[in-house]
């Protein structure tokens, strides 16, 4: 049984690939996460840098036990919410990891691993089998599962990803494209991630850097006549930072915002505070966004596009995202 497996990742592309044999797998909202099931009813359950899981799902070891022996699973762990998958039930689930409370959320907002790839099946490692040969023994490892472990849906369609990206359903972040003849490569960024991506408005009401050297954006929006954190915009470019230098003052009243924000409103987990540096919430801008919005706050980082001299601050309303 391979001990504490590094996971192949993918790189972002602007462009899904269609030349030469690709294979292509939505990018679900959730943990990357690999099941390893071994003799005995031993099965750990291990996110992307080998933290321990399993005691906080209980349901996925539970329905490991159905699995047989020897596996190993790649996937994404996610949670079922209205219309699609909900990213913020599963970091409240990691909240809690005493028995009694797991078990009741088990029930309450149950859990499921979504596997997109086997590395192990009978002790034997399948890294060096191509892609094309994996699926085949994944789909058959799964043809029985429980309910809980689930297959990734798959398409050698081009067509068919780019649908994903078109109508963007709930819970999909964009496409992952995988070569059907290249092995599994651990640590390697070989897979190509095309992300579904949106524009939206915002207020910026504070930066991380100085008012002489913004670095990047805290953004706002207005829902109930307040001004509420929605995230952040990745490092600004040159050029907007030479702008915004020149436009971006000291608060002059009382700032709607405390001084150090949750690192949960930047999608996070709960239990820190970032420091930035309050503005004056008077500037409007374009972002470029994904589709991770969710209670009221964009999860990633957006991307900065341009001023927004057009509109009010008042005009940017939460309901518009």
């Amino acid at each position: 049984m391979v001990e504490k497996v590094a996971v192949m990742l993918s790189r972002s592309v602007d462009v899904l690939p269609t030349e030469g044999p690709w294979a292509y797998e939505p990018k679900l909202d959730g943990f990357r996460c690999l099941l390893s099931i071994k003799e005995f009813g031993d099965v750990r359950l291990d996110s992307r840098r080998a933290k321990p899981l399993g005691r906080y799902f209980p349901e996925i070891v539970t329905a490991a036990h159905f699995l047989p022996s020897g596996l190993v699973l790649d996937g994404e762990l996610v949670i079922a919410g209205d219309g699609g998958v909900d990213f913020s039930a599963l970091q409240q689930r990691l909240r809690y990891s005493s028995p009694a409370r797991t078990s009741q959320l088990a029930s309450e907002m149950p859990a499921s691993l979504v596997a997109f790839d086997v590395l192990e099946r009978d002790g034997h490692d399948l890294r060096r089998s191509l892609y094309d040969e994996r699926r085949q023994v994944l789909e058959v490892v799964l043809s029985e599962a429980p309910r809980a472990v689930g297959l990734m849906p798959m398409t050698t369609d081009p067509e068919a990803a780019g649908a994903w990206l078109r109508d963007q359903p709930p819970g999909i972040e964009g496409v992952v494209a995988k070569r059907r003849d290249q092995r599994y490569r651990p640590g390697a960024r070989s897979w190509q991630k095309l992300r579904a991506r949106d524009t939206a408005e915002a207020v910026i009401g504070g930066i991380f850097g100085t008012l002489e050297h913004p670095e990047a954006l805290v953004l706002g929006r207005y829902r109930g006549g307040r001004l509420r954190v929605v995230g952040r915009t990745s490092p600004l470019p040159l050029a907007a930072r030479a702008e915004l230098q020149r436009l971006l003052r000291s608060p002059r009243t009382e700032h709607p915002w405390p001084l150090r924000l949750p690192s949960s409103r930047f999608g996070q987990t709960p239990g820190s505070e970032i420091e930035y540096t309050q503005v004056e919430p008077e500037l409007a801008v374009e972002v470029e966004t994904d589709t991770a919005y969710e209670q009221g706050r964009w999860r990633h980082a957006t991307k900065y596009l341009r001023l927004r001299p057009d509109l009010a601050p008042e005009d940017v309303a939460a309901d518009s995202a």
